[in-house]
This record gives structure tokens, sequence and C-alpha cells, in this order.
């Protein structure tokens, strides 16, 4: 083998394991120990530990020495084909595991890793502790499996780690977000008498030592309550070697169950399915990633700042993410479109998120035959402000409204428009005029409002009491229920005075008095069309159909009826 092919075998190998590859995993591809010492001869390798080398290729790592510790926990094996269920197998844990979540300050002499069977090392820099790690403890950072935050203070707490650490830990991972106190609170209380505490103290009296010995005092509030009321922690969740032991076989069994793999006998599969129901096991996301280079979530992206957020369209696209089996996070990006588009990238680089599906513009990625196609779908339906367009902005539904209302003996009509930054208030407002002309019908004005309460409310109040307005238009439901609002304050009864219409279909219509009429937008299975074209586009498989059909459909309720005689 030509140095041209080692090298391309092991830059392959490195690819996915940070620039790294050991020895054992270049005899696989035939590459022997003297070609690799004429590598690093020349520069193109450096040796980072017994048995590892940094591609030079590759920047440098962080968190370079815990890595190459973890690789060497079973060096035959890619990172993506390892198994945090594995014997062999282990996590990042205790110090090292604040070192990659970037918690405290801790000595860097050493490299503690955890694993699921006693093992021992010679590297005297490496710490192997021995315990059961479930996947409810395991994250996933960097490519790395790390104990999450709430399990790496038990475990510091259970060697009787520094106080003034630990304290140190907690108070930041709170304050970041990365740890749910309360539920760490529940957890700890068994450990209070080894840091001098009564042995009665609640575990969220033991975060309150450990973060003042540290000098962050965290308040605990939700965990005393807990603790008082004598509640029990969550029982954990089941793994597969409990599934084994109760259907009576091998977790390689288990595991090819849940693989459907073929050839198992129908007694075999029976007793499998009864253990998994009874411990209502779920797989081990965290293991699957880990094995397949996948993530299992999908980003959807919004823009950083905004007020208004598209729940409906959230709720339809991350379910038809989750039937699909990911998870979703939903996340703001700053910048413009060339600066999201940026963000994406790297995301998808670092294999945080198999897929993206952003809410806002993008700019053009990188992509073509030789990179392949970026797995992301950007939804035409809002811009850099997430202000609505397109479909979602279609005003068409303003003229069904007046022929509804026409029908019902109205002729004199009001429209309370939305703010004019947005399309979709610039195109109700455009059809309303046209309709009303086309319809022969009349218009006393258009009042130029934002989209909110106060300028319904405020538009009711003044208008004249001869304008013989008998219906009002409003912009969005927020508006309607201000004009409502506005009227009943002045004596004038809805329906039976003038009619009230609104847009959007928000819950609080049905259950406003009078219950609010208004058009409704099917912004569900926007979303869960646009999600479906992002799976397909992750599967290889054709875009399926977009298009909705009856996006739009008006709801009259008790705020509209007959015009008044």
């Amino acid at each position: 083998m030509g140095q041209a092919d080692v090298l391309k075998a092991l830059e392959d190998r490195a690819a996915d394991q940070w620039g790294l590859v050991t020895t054992a995993q270049a005899k696989l591809d035939g590459v022997q120990g003297v070609q690799l010492l004429r590598l690093e001869r020349a520069g193109l390798l450096e040796s980072v530990g017994h048995g590892v080398y940094r591609m030079a290729a590759f920047s440098p790592p962080e968190h370079l020495r815990v890595k190459v510790a973890w690789l060497r926990l079973d060096p035959r094996t890619p990172v993506r084909h390892r198994d945090t269920e594995s014997p062999r197998s282990g996590v990042v844990s205790h110090a090292s595991a604040c070192a990659v979540h970037g918690l405290g300050e801790w000595p860097a002499d050493r490299v503690e890793l955890t694993v699921q069977v006693r093992r021992t090392t010679r590297d005297e820099s490496v710490v192997l502790h021995c315990a059961r790690t479930d996947a409810e403890d395991i994250t996933v950072v960097d490519g790395l499996p790390v104990t999450t935050v709430r399990r790496t203070v038990v475990d510091l707490l259970r060697v009787r780690a520094d106080a003034a650490r630990v304290g140190a830990v907690v108070a930041e991972a709170a304050s970041r977000g990365l740890v749910d106190v309360d539920d760490l609170a529940a957890r700890i209380g068994s450990f209070a008498g080894a840091y001098g505490l009564p042995a009665e103290a609640s575990g969220a009296q033991l975060l309150q030592f450990l973060c003042e010995r540290a000098g962050r005092p965290l308040r605990v509030r939700k965990a005393e309550r807990a603790a008082a009321a004598g509640t029990e922690p969550e029982k954990k969740r089941a793994t597969i070697w409990e599934v084994a032991r109760r259907a009576g076989v091998s977790h390689q069994t288990v595991s090819r169950y849940l693989k459907n793999d073929g050839g198992m006998r129908p007694a075999t599969r029976a007793r499998i399915e009864r253990a998994v129901a009874e411990l209502k096991y779920r797989p081990n996301l965290i293991a699957r990633s880990m094995r397949t280079q996948r993530s299992n979530r999908i980003t959807i992206v919004l823009p950083e700042l905004s007020s208004f957020v598209p729940i409906p369209l959230l709720r339809g696209a991350s379910a038809a993410a989750h039937e699909a089996g990911y998870l979703t996070d939903v996340i703001g990006l700053e910048g413009g479109e060339s600066r999201r588009a940026q963000s994406v990238m790297s995301l998808l680089d670092a294999k945080q998120a198999d897929g993206v599906l952003s809410l806002v513009p993008l700019a053009d990625m990188p992509g073509g035959a030789e990179a392949g196609q970026r797995p992301v779908v950007v939804l035409g339906e809002y811009d850099d402000n997430l202000h609505s367009r397109g479909r979602l902005a279609d005003g068409r539904p303003a003229e069904q409204i007046l022929r509804h209302l026409a029908d019902q003996g109205h002729r004199r009509f009001l429209h309370v428009a939305g703010s004019q930054e947005w399309a979709s208030a610039r195109n109700r407002r455009a059809v309303y005029v046209e309709a009303i002309e086309r319809l022969g019908l009349e218009s006393y004005g258009v009042i130029d409002g934002d989209w909110s309460m106060r300028s319904g409310y405020d538009t009711a109040r003044d208008l004249p009491p001869d304008s013989g307005v008998t219906a009002v238009l409003a912009a969005n439901d927020y508006v309607a229920m201000g004009v409502i609002r506005g009227f009943q304050d002045r004596g004038w009864r809805v329906p039976e005075d003038v009619s009230v219409f609104g847009w959007d279909n928000e819950e609080f219509t049905q259950y406003f008095s009078p219950a609010i009429s208004t058009v409704h937008i099917n912004k569900e299975e926007v979303g869960r069309r646009a999600m479906l074209s992002l799976l397909a586009l992750l599967r290889g498989e054709p875009a399926p159909v977009t298009d909705v059909d009856d996006l739009f459909r008006i709801v009259p309720r008790d705020s509209s009826g007959p015009a008044p005689r």
C-alpha cells in the first residue's frame, strides 16, 4: 500500500473521530506500525497518546486528552460504531465531564471515565470508575458520550469531591439552565452526612451548603417542599440488560429484537415483547447516535428576537418529526440570511442536528454533486422578522367574510387593519377594499392598526354613533377582542347592534363572550408538510406535495349575525 493510499485510509478513519486514529484501527485497514512511524517522522502524523495519532491535516480538537483516553477504551471500534451499553465502552465523567461541559475549575492532570464493568489501565493519568450508567445519565457533547450535569454532580458527591468546587459547578449549571435544581436536590439527600450536615438534612439544604461554600448562594424552593413532603425521586428508565434478564435472553438477542432482525423464534420474541412492555423500556437514543453518527434530532430555526412564535406551525412540524423517531429543537439565530446560513452549516457539520427546518430565509449554502445536498428545508412563508408572507399572507378570505355578512343583510362595513409592515395586513386590506367595490357594498373606512387589542378598542370607542357601520372586519383575533370590548363598554350589543369578525382562530376565541367569529388557518398542516419534505430529503425520497387544500376556512360564531333592522 503506497503512502497516498495509507493517508487516504487514515483520513477516512479520522474524519469522524476529531482527526484522530488508533493503531488498532490502522491495522484493520492494512496499515503497519512501521508505516505509521514513517508518517510521524514526515510530520503527517502526531502521536498524542499510546496507540493514538492525530492527522496533521486536522486541527487539534478541544479536550484532546479526554478524547484520546476515551478512544483507547475500545481502540478497534470506530466512534460511529460504538455503543454506550457495550461492556468495552465508557463515558466521560466526574471532573472530566465538568471540563467538557465547561463547568467549574478542576485540575487537568487526569482524565476520568466511567465504565460498566471493572477494568484497569496502566496510564496513571486516567482514572476508571466502575458504575452503571443509564440512558438518562448520558448526553453527547462534541461527539463524546458524557455524563449529564445531574449525574456528574451525583458522581462528584459520591467520591466526596471538594464542596466548593461542586458548589461552583451547581451554581454555574443552574445559571446556564443545564440542570433542574429541584430534580437534582431530590436525588442527593443521602450525601448530606458526608459533608458534615445532619443526617436528616435535605438535598436542597446540601445544595445550599455547597453553593455557599463556593460563594454563590442558591435558592431551592421546590426541592425543599418535596423533601418536606417525603417524595421519592423518579424511577430510572429500564436498560437493555434489565429487559434481557426479565425475558431470560442475552442483551444481544434483545438488540436483535429491537432492530427487527429475522430468524427469531416466536416464543422468544413474545417473551421480549412482554418484558419491554412490563418495564416500559425505551431504546437508548444516545447509543444509536453513537453508532450511526446521527443525532436523531432536527432543528427548527427562528430569528433570534421575535414577539411572534407560530405555535400551531411548530406543533405540526414537531409532531411529524416525532412520528419519524426524531426529537426537535427550536432555536433562534441572530443576524441576516448569510449569518444564519453559517450557523446552520455549523450545526450540521458538528452533527448536532441531522436536518434543519428554517422558518426564515437562509443564504445559499455549499452543496452540489460533490458535497451532497444539505438536509435543509426553508419554509418560504415568513421573512427575516417572522412576518408572514406567501400562502399564509393570502388575503382572499376577507372577501369570503364580506360575502357571508352581506348574505345576512350587512351593507356598511369598517376594517381595522394590521401593521402595514406585514404582507398579510396589506393583502387583507387590499382584498377588503376591492371586494367592497366588487360586491356593491359600502365601507365607512379603513383604520390603520398595529395588531393590538388597544387598536381595536380605541376604534370601537371612537366610532361615531351615526356611522351606520353594522359589521367590523378586524385584522386578527386580538384586534377583534378589543373591538368587542370597546363596543360593550359603550353599551352596544354584539352581534345584535354590530357584528365583529376576527382572523387566526386563536384558542381564546372559543371562550370569549361572545365567542369570536374568525378565520381558521391550517398552520399545523403547513408545518407538518414542511417537516415531511425534510424527512424525505433525509431519506433520499421524492419530495411530497406541500400544498394544503382548504388552507383557510371562515368560522362564524356568536360575535356575528344578521344585520340590525
